[in-house]
């Protein structure tokens, strides 16, 4: 006969000094500015939480973000440059890495980047822009889009 699972006190522990919160994609368009050797590159971004960004990048782009090797080797760690124009007061410059590239059709592709190495008066300042966007009922992403 299968018991069944009851939760441990190790589970549900957390860090007693972290102030970081869940938050689910939400659906935002904002600029995304990519700072590369060769120049700078300009994309828009569909959908933001407090670990991720999904950008919208055309096909014939896509190589400035995604090397064509990176899409073989998994192991290969893609990190650029870049910054966030949230809204007209609000810019996030971070580093951001490259976790996963879908086509979604024959002109583009959505890719998505970890956030790293925020500061923490970045993280407060980006949960409180999520926290903004939350109260205002902004729709979060869809997982079958």
């Amino acid at each position: 006969m299968l018991q069944p699972i009851t939760p441990t006190s190790k589970a549900n522990s957390s860090k007693p000094n972290s102030k970081r919160k869940r938050f689910p994609l939400l659906n935002l368009e904002f600029l995304v500015t990519f700072l590369l050797e060769k120049g700078e590159f300009h994309t828009n971004a569909q959908e933001l939480s407090h670990e991720e960004v999904r950008v919208i990048c055309p096909a014939g782009d896509i190589p400035l973000l995604v090397p064509r090797t990176a899409h073989h080797r998994p192991d290969e760690k893609i990190v650029h440059q870049a910054e966030l124009q949230l809204d007209n007061n609000f810019k996030l410059n971070v580093k951001l890495q490259v976790l996963s590239c879908r086509r979604y059709s024959q002109q583009g592709f959505n890719v998505a980047f970890r956030l790293l190495e925020l500061s923490e008066e970045q993280q407060d300042a980006l949960e409180a822009f999520l926290n903004k966007a939350l109260d205002k009922n902004i729709p979060t992403a869809s997982m079958f889009s």
